[in-house]
């Protein structure tokens, strides 16, 4: 049987990073926060998402608008079958905000805004600022984590990807 290399590997999941940022902007757009076990972490999107359909190259919107989760060139991309490949975004844990974009291929934060910590010396504060940094990271992983036990369920995939469906074809984008 011949080895499956990490390319491989990657180009076989690449996807579930794309439907998890499609889900958490449907969840942003219902509910604006994701139960996760006893936590519950606030999504919302920022200015910038961009949405590829199979082939980026040739289908790619990278889309700013103040409010995405109500954008009807959002929308439009959906209907069209595109799927968010990145995102900023404000996650709110444990009452405190944090900003980041986040790229579906690896789902790596980039340029994570942290909420303000106070007094100190450097020390304080700069271990104050890892600890807030692996609370978001942790907060991603979780998110993560409960969507895919959600996509590998197949009544539940079932049950959330047809109330993703019903949403994206309940929006008019002409209205």
């Amino acid at each position: 049987m011949p080895e499956i290399t990490m390319a491989d590997k990657i180009g076989r999941t690449q996807f579930l990073g794309r439907e998890f940022l499609t889900w958490l902007l449907f969840c942003a757009y219902s509910d604006q926060s994701v139960k996760v076990g006893d936590q519950v972490i606030g999504v919302a999107f920022e200015r910038s998402v961009t949405l590829d359909g199979e082939n980026p190259a040739r289908e790619m919107s990278a889309i700013k608008v103040d409010e995405p989760t109500q954008s009807s060139e959002v929308m439009l991309s959906l209907k069209l079958g595109k799927k968010v490949s990145k995102a900023r975004l404000m996650l709110t844990v444990d009452g405190r905000e944090f900003k980041t974009g986040i790229e579906s291929s690896t789902l790596a934060m980039k340029s994570l805004k942290l909420p303000d910590v106070k007094g100190g010396d450097f020390a304080d504060i700069f271990e104050e600022r890892m600890d807030l940094t692996d609370l978001v990271e942790q907060a991603v992983w979780d998110l993560f984590t409960h969507f895919v036990r959600i996509r590998i369920d197949q009544e539940e995939w079932s049950r959330e990807a047809e109330r993703i469906s019903r949403w994206i074809e309940s929006e008019d984008i002409f209205g």
